[in-house]
Order: C-alpha cells, then structure tokens, then sequence
C-alpha cells in the first residue's frame, strides 16, 4: 500500500518543506485539495516541482465546470514538465468550489450533466498528454487546433474522484485509477463490487488498477484535540448521507443529524465545533467510524484498520492532515509505513 498526503499549507514555502519531507520519507504523492479558498494547487506545487527528485504532486479535484479541460490540461502539462513527469491530477465531478459558484446547490445535488461533463474531461486529457495535436468535439466542450505542451517526461496520472455507482464505472472505463472518498470498511466491499464489475465490463485486471481511498487523519498527542480537531470536519465526511452514518450510531441519531444539517454546515463554515448542535458522543461516535482519530497510544488499532483497507484491496491511502502535518509525516513514517510493505491480495 502507498501513502499519500492531503494538506494545505500556509505559504508555498511551506508547502515546499512538507513535500520535500514527504520525499526524504519514501512516501509516493502529496496533493493540495482544490477549494472555495485556496491557493491556486498548479501554481502553488511549481516550487516543490522543481525542488524534488522524486514525490509525485497535483491538484485535487478539479471539476471540468470549474475549470475548462483545455485550462486543467495546459496546467497539468505545464506542472509535469517543472516535475519531470511526476504530475497527477484527480478529476471530479464538483464539491463546494461548484455550491461557492453558484453551479448547483448544496452536497446533495450534482451538475445536471456532471457525468457527461467528467467524461468529455477525461478523454479530453487523456488526448492531451499524448502531445499530439487535435481538435475536440464533445456535446459540452469543443476545442479546436489544439497542440499541447510535448515534453519527453512521462505522462501524468490522471485519477477520478468516485464514489457513486455511475462515477466509479466511468472510472473503471476511462480513468488511470480512482480516488474513493472516506469510504468506510462497512462500505468498502459494496464499493468495490461496482469498480470491480467496471473493470470486467471493459476488459481492465483489478490487479493493478489503483485505487486510493481519501481518509482524514486526526492524530495528535492530545487525545481530546484530536478529537475536536475531527468533529470540526466531520462536515465533509459526507453528514448529509444516512447510509454512511448508519453503521455507526442509531436511527434516532442519524434522524438528529438530519434535522441538524444546516448547523453543521454553519459549524464547519466557521470552523468551530458542532457539539451544541449535536450531542459529542454522536460526534465522536463518527468520527471514530469515519476517520482515523486518537492519541499515539491508538496507533495499534489504527494500524489494524489501515491494513483492513489495504487487504480488501486498497493499494493507495491518501490521509488527509490538518494540524501539525509535519509531526504526521514523521509519525506515519516511523509507526504504520513499516507494516505496510507486504503486498495486497490479488482479487
């Protein structure tokens, strides 16, 4: 199993130091999650781009309604060519960047032709980076006399953010791997049935089709921050669907949730915690479901789940930090990558 890290740095400098830590470390990718409010990720990695030797990077996700695929192509390229061929790029369908824009209205709702859309985008860059010139003709973007940036580097990665039924089967047709989105271990084999019944629809092997799975790391030497920390982003943990909360707390529970989803919303908006509005036994009850949370002292039985994932056929964890990012990288250094050498079974 590879290790990837999700974070977003204070200052391009900063962001630099982490990757090159990353690197020193053995881990594989770092990437910059595309939001609302953020740098821009292409131009923020062009430093550790050039400063690296061999720690893969990119963007993620970006939504071809939040960015023309012509746009997201020249970037990757250009990002490829600083990195010598250790660019990556997760494509997605649109979170809070697309609800910020004004491009549909909550987590619950998708673009209208969002499938569509994800499709055109991948073909579209997948044309791209072979360097050959071309025009495109989609029903939703067209582009015309196209001539790519060309460079003999290897091609980038290109992922695709899934989860749902339709999504994970584009990106068993069309993608270079996919990146789930904290998909629990109750959740896991479901998941995997619908890729997995993708790839032999279009003639793919699973063995050797990548697939990340996004979980949030809430570590820290003080149990109770780790703990706050994670209730204060729980939010996108993706409160709003009942079939994640439910392996973890009751129905009453899951109803008060419910009722109080705009509270939640307004609680991570302002990034405070949401116990006033949600008891924090339900909280944490979640938050020990859906990510992976604690003090050093939980590492053991954190271990046990990250090897679950990897065992029922995870072969690339992307933990998603927040504070004290250096101290995790250490961490998971010195304390989980030992144990993840062996390799997966092959399904």
């Amino acid at each position: 199993m590879r290790i990837h890290f999700i974070f977003e740095p204070d200052s391009p400098e900063r962001l630099c130091a982490l990757g090159l830590l990353a690197e020193r470390h053995g881990f594989d990718s770092i990437w910059l999650p595309n939001i609302l409010s953020a740098r821009d990720p292409f131009v923020a990695l062009s430093t550790l781009a050039c400063a690296s030797q061999t720690i893969r990077m990119g963007p993620v996700a970006i939504s071809p309604f939040e960015l023309h695929p012509l746009k997201i192509a020249n970037s990757l390229l250009t990002l490829n060519e600083l990195s010598r061929g250790r660019a990556s790029l997760v494509v997605g369908g649109g979170g809070g960047t697309m609800i910020g824009m004004g491009l549909k209205p909550d987590r619950r709702a998708t673009h209208p032709h969002m499938i569509r859309g994800v499709a055109e985008c991948l073909e579209f860059l997948h044309r791209a980076v072979k360097g050959e010139a071309f025009s495109f003709d989609g029903r939703l973007f067209q582009v015309r006399d196209y001539r790519p940036v060309h460079t003999d580097v290897a091609a980038p990665r290109i992922w695709l953010a899934a989860n749902g039924p339709r999504m994970l089967a584009l990106a068993a047709r069309s993608a270079g791997g996919v990146m789930l989105s904290d998909i629990s271990l109750s959740q896991l084999p479901a998941t995997l049935d619908i890729l997995h019944a993708g790839l032999a629809d279009t003639g793919r092997p699973v063995a050797g089709y990548p697939v990340c799975n996004l979980l949030a790391w809430h570590v820290q030497a003080d149990r109770e921050a780790a703990y706050a920390e994670a209730r204060r982003k729980l939010w996108v943990r993706g409160l709003w669907q009942r079939s994640r909360l439910a392996p973890y707390i009751d129905a009453a529970d899951c109803d008060l949730i419910e009722a109080s989803l705009p509270a939640l919303a307004t609680a991570y908006a302002q990034d405070i915690d949401p116990s006033p509005a949600v008891p924090r036994r339900i909280m944490d009850a979640l938050a020990d479901g859906l990510t992976l949370v604690g003090d050093p002292a939980d590492l053991g039985p954190l271990l046990g789940r990250v090897l679950a994932f990897r065992d029922a056929g995870i072969t690339d964890l992307a933990l998603r930090l927040y504070g004290s990012p250096e101290a995790t990288i250490r961490l998971v250094a010195e304390r989980i990558s030992p144990f993840l050498q062996a390799a997966p079974p092959v399904l």
